[in-house]
């Protein structure tokens, strides 16, 4: 499916859909099941774990739309999202190095189902077919509402307003964040600023709930406790294609390595999640050493020159500071990463941009020998069998396998236990 704008002129965005208006037709006229995505792939690494996990599970009987959204940011959305687009490709690049439209290769047999199809795209993209494309490519049942049997969510929808998915009728819709608590969830609000700026967003957001509750006969959420308990173990990750083993590597290293901007509204409370997982990579005498003794004076330093410019910024507005265990978590995340790639942080002096400290990314490198510490972080959790991020997004879909191998079609069923998903994980 060849990507484009909807700001397009119009002739553009007519052009490439009438190129493949009888390639979709076929398949939405094949009645395949219809799988959307709303994916912001890049961010971490569970997207696309998420995405190989329904091309390997998945094989036959279904229509799955990969739709990228610019996720939780507010600035160059629709540049984003092509750039989300431009990393399923260099992840998949077997599926969608040349084409946005693929199935597997399987042998034809009357009994089974043909090949599911899996189709890249951007999310604005794919509604603007679905509200504004050829009637054909609209039809899917009763008073032209585009039929959907699962809906994932696995991203924020910031931005979207509710009316762009009144077109459609959804079986079971699966949201990775806590719809009953959705300050605590970046897929839902927590992304948002919390002062009165982020106000236009948090009212669409509620207005796209509703419009979600009245469209969908079944609808699950993962709170992000819950999801925080499924890792990543890297035995899983061993048994990715190789292409996709090393792009999601660099990615979980650099996550490694790195900490989010404590401007970020979500920053400190991903520390938590952040912390615990490098707390537990390491062994129990050291974990408890780091626990209970004071962190080294020069790491101190570099926290503290990595917060003290929002610091100073709430105490001016009046916004809540940050809580007391925030630095301290931010010291012993440190002091574990120089021992695991046995390299330092360099030091940071207070004043320099918070942005350069604790990174490690295409522009930034705050490590005394980040090469050395690649290669002995790998070392490390390759010998240790370490979890790495959890598997926020893979448990959505696994939640999707749990119903749909138990019970053959939407939501019947209770949800998975934190067990049952990590042996998915585990199982060859």
């Amino acid at each position: 499916m060849s990507s484009f704008s909807k700001n397009h002129v119009k002739t553009v965005a007519r052009f490439s859909f009438c190129e493949l208006s009888t390639k979709l037709t076929q398949e939405l006229s094949s009645n395949k099941t219809v799988v959307v995505v709303a994916m912001d792939a890049g961010n971490e690494i569970d997207d696309e774990i998420a995405a190989w996990l329904l091309m390997k599970h998945f094989k036959r009987g279904r229509l799955v739309f990969f739709a990228q959204v610019p996720g939780a940011v507010t600035e160059r959305r629709h540049q984003v999202a092509f750039q989300r687009v431009e990393r399923m490709r260099e992840v998949f690049p077997e599926q969608f190095g040349k084409e946005d439209i693929w199935s597997p290769s399987l042998p034809e047999e009357k009994e089974l189902l043909p090949p599911s199809t899996f189709v890249l795209c951007v999310l604005s993209d794919f509604l603007w077919m679905v509200n504004h494309s050829e009637p054909e490519l609209q039809r899917r049942g009763v008073d032209q509402k585009f039929q959907v049997e699962w809906w994932l969510q696995i991203a924020p929808l910031l931005g979207f307003a509710s009316i762009d998915f009144e077109n459609f009728e959804i079986g079971s819709r699966i949201v990775m964040g806590d719809l009953e608590n959705p300050e605590k969830s970046i897929n839902c609000t927590k992304a948002i600023p919390r002062d009165e700026s982020g106000d236009k967003l948090r009212a669409g957001y509620y207005s796209q709930e509703e419009t979600f509750e009245k469209i969908s006969t079944h609808t699950k959420f993962i709170p992000t406790s819950i999801a925080r308990q499924v890792a990543t173990p890297m035995c899983f990750i061993e048994r990715l294609p190789k292409g996709m083993k090393d792009r999601l590597l660099t990615t979980a290293f650099n996550q490694f390595v790195g900490r989010p901007d404590p401007k970020l509204p979500w920053a400190e409370d991903i520390s938590v999640a952040n912390h615990r997982t490098i707390m537990m990579m390491l062994p129990q005498n050291k974990m408890y050493e780091i626990l209970s003794q004071p962190t080294e004076e020069r790491l101190i330093d570099i926290v503290i020159a990595f917060l003290e410019p929002e610091i100073k910024r709430r105490e001016e507005v009046g916004e809540m500071p940050f809580g007391e265990f925030y630095p301290l978590r931010l010291g012993q995340i440190a002091t574990a990463v120089e021992y695991i790639t046995g390299v330092k942080y360099k030091h940071m002096t207070i004043g320099s941009n918070s942005a350069t400290q604790f990174q490690f990314n295409d522009e930034v490198d705050s490590l005394e020998d980040s090469v050395l510490a690649r290669k002995k972080w790998m070392d490390y959790i390759s010998k240790n069998n370490c979890d790495l991020t959890p598997c926020y997004d893979g448990t959505a879909v696994l939640y999707m396998m749990y119903s749909a191998f138990r019970y053959g079609g939407t939501w019947v069923g209770g949800v998975p236990s934190i067990e049952w998903c990590k042996g998915m994980l585990t199982w060859p």
